[in-house]
């Protein structure tokens, strides 16, 4: 391969966006210093770069091209509502953290873009990108936790605010290697690899959001290959499963961590534990509808939770947990009805797609269903990375039906 050549092709300036996450890592393995940190760079800063060379590449003509009037006008009442909304609103948080939702909406409209040039099925080495990610993040964990285990707790690990917030990543990751274990020919070592270091993490760390996620996405996966007739290499099945039995083993005899891993905290901590959960996210979820309630057509912008003026929680909880509560606690009923009019005005596309093209929306589907189904209970789609995925998930879905169109140059 001409290395020259591949730094200066088109998936590259993708590519070195889906591994943003890893620039967090020269912070150290220390708590996010302020919010800002946790939820603007290096990804804003990573996505600018993507908007711009997509510009360059196709032009002001070339960039909007892919869009049928309605989406057009749907994605720009969305990008102003943001901004007023944003702007406007009396909590302070809203007017720094709105870059990061303008961003997401102009980078899902650079990948429509893109794709429309390179085709969606030029985009395979997104993939192996996403697992090696996936993998330096717990290849890091796992040194930080041998070398400094002083320094990892709940609060402190490279990139995210949280332990468990990596599984925002690690999930919908572990749901695509598993596939395409599952179902590719080629480099069928590396899937498993790359499956099992998220898997992994996953339980040693004793995510059960993540985990219910990844079995959820993969259902509804398998349920679209069964209707799809897709054939599936079923002594892959048979060693995927011995490798998550294997690893659950592993994480039940390795050293504990400040947290039980899945099967522990399942058996042992079931009572209080899952008590905790309960009336913590009863509580979370009452006061973002108490929030929700003083605000209801037009929302507070993207505010961190805690900068309510009623909340009452002793511990800060940035974001409501559900995305459904989120959307109307930044939004409001007029922000949430555009922005899912501005979804649906690309239903037609990704049903024929799903019709048409199995190959090429199998992958995002998956990664699309897991990070979809791990914000009904948690922060998924509030952190920006994570937020990230979901959009070019969803944009690989809605231009697989459209790849075999003319590019449009500007």
């Amino acid at each position: 391969m001409n290395v020259k050549a591949w730094f200066h092709s088109p998936m590259f300036r993708l590519n070195i966006v889906m591994m943003s996450s890893l620039a967090f890592l020269v912070y150290g393995f220390r708590p996010p210093a302020g919010v800002i940190e946790v939820l603007q760079l290096p990804v804003a800063g990573l996505q600018v770069y993507f908007i711009i060379a997509v510009l360059l590449q196709v032009g002001a003509r070339g960039f909007i091209a892919p869009l049928s009037n309605l989406q057009r006008g749907l994605i720009g009442s969305l990008i102003a509502y943001i901004i007023i909304v944003s702007v406007t609103s009396p909590i302070p948080s809203a007017h720094s953290l709105v870059v990061s939702w303008v961003l997401h909406a102009l980078f899902f409209v650079a990948l429509l873009a893109f794709f429309q040039n390179v085709g969606t099925d030029k985009s395979e080495s997104i993939w192996p990108v996403l697992g090696f990610t996936a993998g330096i993040h717990v290849c890091a964990f796992l040194v930080a936790w041998i070398v400094w285990p002083e320094n990892i707790a709940r609060m402190s690990i490279p990139a995210f605010g949280n332990v468990r917030h990596l599984g925002y990543l690690l999930a919908p990751v572990a749901a695509v290697m598993a596939l395409q274990f599952v179902t590719g020919r080629d480099r069928a070592p590396i899937w498993l690899l790359c499956f099992s270091l998220a898997a992994f993490y996953l339980i040693y760390t004793g995510s059960r959001g993540g985990i219910a996620a990844l079995l959820a996405g993969l259902t509804i996966t398998a349920v679209y290959l069964a209707w799809r007739g897709q054939a599936v290499h079923r002594a892959r099945i048979a060693a995927l499963i011995v490798a998550t039995a294997f690893l659950i083993i592993i994480s039940e005899v390795l050293p504990s961590l400040p947290w039980p891993p899945l099967v522990s905290r399942w058996i042992f901590d079931i009572g209080q534990d899952e008590l905790e959960i309960i009336q913590g996210r009863g509580a979370i979820w009452a006061l973002a509808a108490s929030a929700i309630k003083q605000s209801p057509a037009f929302g507070y912008g993207p505010i961190l939770l805690s900068e309510v003026p009623t909340y009452e929680i002793s511990k800060a909880y940035y974001q409501p947990h559900n995305i459904g509560l989120q959307l109307l606690l930044h939004w409001g009923m007029v922000g949430s009805v555009i922005l899912a009019a501005t979804a649906c005005s690309f239903a037609a596309n990704i049903l024929n797609a799903l019709h048409r093209q199995p190959g090429q929306v199998l992958l995002p589907l998956a990664g699309l269903a897991t990070v979809c189904i791990h914000a009904l209970v948690d922060g998924g789609l509030f952190y920006p990375f994570s937020t990230l995925l979901a959009v070019t998930f969803f944009a690989l879905l809605s231009s697989a039906e459209n790849q075999n169109r003319p590019a449009v140059a500007g």
